[in-house]
């Protein structure tokens, strides 16, 4: 695991914040939320709060009617800027194709993203810059926050200083290379971070850094393999206990996530042992799952759901599948699940096998392969007491992923003298 050490318990290594003011940059920001990047920097900037911080917000908005000028929401001092793009950030993923290369573009060299960033700075005044990604925002206004000489950390919650999918993931495949508009869009990015007196980088996951240093110098600043600091919903539900199995997938239904992958797997079980798969989730790929799948016995699409319907679901299921096929950096429904005792079966790769250890919490299956997932399953249908040592094991060390102790080790990275 990424975090091997238990918490020792108390806070009295934590760095004092006080009235220290931390600026949060972050393209997406409840309620904008598509994914774990904004749920991440949302968690810190409430946690930062909560320790006695000022906290500032500078994301995009959705609409113009939903911009908003420093106002303060929920104890944040939020600015929703209306970004100069051919479409909002939050439809990305349902712009159409031929806009792109102009959007990116307007996010590499538009003027306008640096003075908007300018702006923020000279008014709040940070101690702290805290970035959550700039794909949004406007790369080349890393060279305002650089100019600042504000102490910066940088989250690598993705791949995008490499890649412009951010994911290294096209066509329903790895990219074994950069293309040409990735190269250029790396290099132009590097420059941007020049000129940087305190930068550090802050990965979840090792593999992370690993997969991102082959394509862009991560290694030359400082940098450090630190859990997002988030906290998640104390179930509301009781745990009941089952005859049969209960499998939980949680996540995007899209093609990188293999859920497709399982779902073949557990229907070629279905015939020979009782046990239920709850999928919950939304995305391109949810129509289609739901036609071939979703009038049988043994499946339930729940569709999207809340953070606190997760972890009720969490608490009544047996082990929650995490089949994906692209490099995961360090998936938060692992970390959710863990810390509330759930055992996981998860692909072996990029930062999943930090969190998974092999017959202690889990399971660790090859990527892609149905076979090996129909095997995975069957170990367990077979054999369901292997489930509570594991569940036993998770619910012994689930204080490695405790907020506080998270947070307390973020700062201290943060202050350390490089």
């Amino acid at each position: 695991m990424t975090e091997p050490d238990q918490p020792s318990g108390g806070n009295s290594s934590r760095p004092d914040i006080r009235n220290q003011r931390f600026l949060i940059l972050s393209p997406l920001f409840p309620p904008d939320v598509l994914g774990g990047a904004e749920m991440s920097a949302a968690n810190l900037a409430q946690w930062l709060r909560e320790k006695g911080a000022d906290v500032g917000v500078l994301t995009t908005a959705k609409a113009p009617q939903e911009a908003l000028d420093g106002r303060e929401v929920k104890g944040l001092k939020i600015w929703r800027a209306w970004m100069p793009r051919a479409y909002p950030q939050y439809y990305a993923m349902s712009a159409k194709k031929w806009l792109k290369p102009l959007w990116h573009l307007q996010d590499h060299i538009d003027p306008r993203n640096r003075g908007i960033v300018a702006r923020v700075l000279r008014i709040f005044k940070p101690d702290y810059i805290l970035i959550h990604g700039m794909q949004g925002l406007g790369y080349n206004a890393l060279r305002e926050v650089a100019r600042s000489g504000v102490p910066t950390v940088y989250f690598l919650h993705d791949l995008s200083l490499t890649c412009v999918r951010m994911g290294m993931f096209k066509n329903g495949k790895e990219c074994k290379k950069r293309c040409a508009a990735c190269w250029l869009s790396s290099l132009y990015k590097t420059f941007c971070f020049k000129g940087f007196s305190a930068l550090r980088f802050c990965s979840p996951s090792r593999a992370n850094i690993a997969l991102l240093s082959r394509f862009f110098p991560v290694r030359q600043w400082p940098h450090a393999a630190i859990l997002n600091a988030n906290s998640t919903p104390v179930p509301t539900a009781a745990r009941t206990e089952s005859d049969s199995v209960r499998i939980l997938y949680v996540g995007r239904l899209h093609s990188t996530k293999g859920v497709d992958v399982l779902l073949e797997a557990a229907s070629k079980l279905a015939s020979r042992y009782t046990f239920t798969l709850t999928v919950v989730g939304a995305g391109p790929d949810e129509e289609k799952l739901r036609a071939q799948y979703g009038t049988l016995p043994w499946c339930h699409f729940a569709g999207f759901v809340s953070q606190q319907e997760i972890s009720n679901f969490m608490i009544n299921s047996d082990v929650l599948c995490i089949p994906s096929v692209w490099a995961e950096n360090s998936p938060g429904v692992v970390i959710h699940a863990l810390s509330l005792g759930l055992p996981v079966i998860g692909s072996d790769k990029a930062g999943i096998p930090e969190l998974v250890e092999e017959g202690k919490n889990g399971m660790l299956v090859p990527p892609g392969d149905t076979t090996a997932w129909q095997t995975a399953l069957e170990k367990i249908l077979e054999n369901p007491s292997i489930l509570t040592p594991w569940r036993n094991y998770a619910l012994e060390k689930a204080a490695v992923f405790d907020q506080d102790y998270i947070g307390d080790r973020f700062l201290n990275f943060l202050v350390t003298p490089q």
